[in-house]
């Protein structure tokens, strides 16, 4: 599985291997990492392989979607993914058999990723939004992120 990300507003993306995501709701800051910031995202979940797929037959190739929180540091370099940084809601089912009305995003970023990288299932196209909180990390402290229903201990 691969999640592919699309800053806001950017035509570009980057990609993240599956061990991004992280299963326990805690995340343990790697030595040298002062700032975190948070950026709030939406996704789909590809259901079926897509190669070059068009916009307008997109939506063929998700029925989930979610939301969810990347964490990442800039102390690093900018946009990295580290180990167990992105942390992913439930998926539910998208409405409907034919287009879905309001994902038109997710369509031209699949059509877009598909144009350089095959999508398979259970990959993630992920569209970052507008917000995103930065803020410091204190040593051998602990801090609670809540994000909807999202609730992440980060511990340093």
């Amino acid at each position: 599985m691969n999640l592919f990300f699309f800053p806001y507003q950017s035509e570009n993306f980057y990609t993240c291997p599956d061990t991004a995501v992280n299963q326990t709701n805690e995340f343990w800051v790697p030595d040298g990492i002062d700032t975190l910031r948070a950026i709030p995202f939406v996704f789909v979940k590809i259901n079926r392989a897509a190669k070059c797929s068009k916009a307008e037959y997109a939506f063929r190739h998700y029925s989930q979607c979610g939301y969810g929180i990347h964490l990442t540091s800039y102390d690093v370099n900018e946009g990295n993914t580290l180990d167990s940084c992105v942390f992913l809601s439930a998926s539910t089912p998208t409405e409907g058999s034919g287009p879905y009305q309001g994902f038109e995003a997710f369509d031209s970023a699949i059509e877009r990723a598909s144009q350089y990288m095959s999508l398979r299932s259970g990959d993630i196209i992920a569209l970052e939004l507008e917000d995103c909180a930065a803020f410091e990390i204190h040593p051998n402290g602990e801090e609670t992120l809540n994000y909807k229903e999202l609730t992440i201990k980060i511990l340093s």
